[in-house]
């Protein structure tokens, strides 16, 4: 396997194999597809830790804390945030990395440049533009036609609705919607 330097090219890479690329993305496939394991880890609670990719005789593994990603978002968002990891900084290297709430979090690991990596792949691969623009244009087309309405959807309720069709946290969609100019 190569190591992939954006989740554009690692979707592209995987679409060409199969993968089908509808929402919400199924990270739990693409982990399977690098040959990745994925356990939850009821121990990771005792070290304080939200996630970690390590490496057990050559195969990578990723273990989820179930405590700490009991909400279907937030543990998508971890296991992307740990395939991120293992495509752009640890699949030639085997750099190990444990993840916290510190590292997770987009305001305190803005100066780490590993973890702002991994939070922006994560957010690219789990809302790809091209699905973002289509489900965004589809959704405001229905509400239109089913509300008859000249001034459209609220920025709040599209946030909203985009988030449950990609199976994110509302603040995670407005991210991405504002890193990819959609909203402000």
């Amino acid at each position: 396997m190569k190591e992939y330097s954006s989740a554009t090219q690692l979707l592209n890479n995987l679409a060409s194999k199969g993968f089908d690329l509808q929402i919400p993305i199924n990270v739990e496939h693409i982990a399977s597809m690098l040959d990745v394991l994925v356990i939850d880890d009821p121990h990771l609670e005792e070290i304080d830790s939200i996630g970690e990719i390590s490496f057990c005789e050559e195969k990578a593994v990723i273990r989820i804390n179930p405590f700490q990603n009991s909400y279907k978002p937030r543990r998508r968002f971890t296991l992307a945030h740990e395939i991120a990891h293992y495509c752009l900084h640890s699949h030639s290297s085997r750099k190990e990395f444990k993840d916290s709430r510190k590292t997770m979090s987009r305001s305190e690991s803005y100066w780490d440049i590993y973890e702002s990596e991994a939070n922006g792949f994560a957010a690219q691969l789990l809302m790809p533009r091209e699905l973002i623009v289509k489900e965004g244009n589809e959704l405001i087309l229905s509400y239109t036609k089913l509300h008859s309405v000249s001034d459209g959807m609220s920025k709040s309720e599209f946030i909203e609705q985009m988030a449950s069709l990609f199976e994110v946290s509302n603040s995670a969609m407005v991210y991405r919607l504002k890193s990819l100019k959609i909203i402000s």
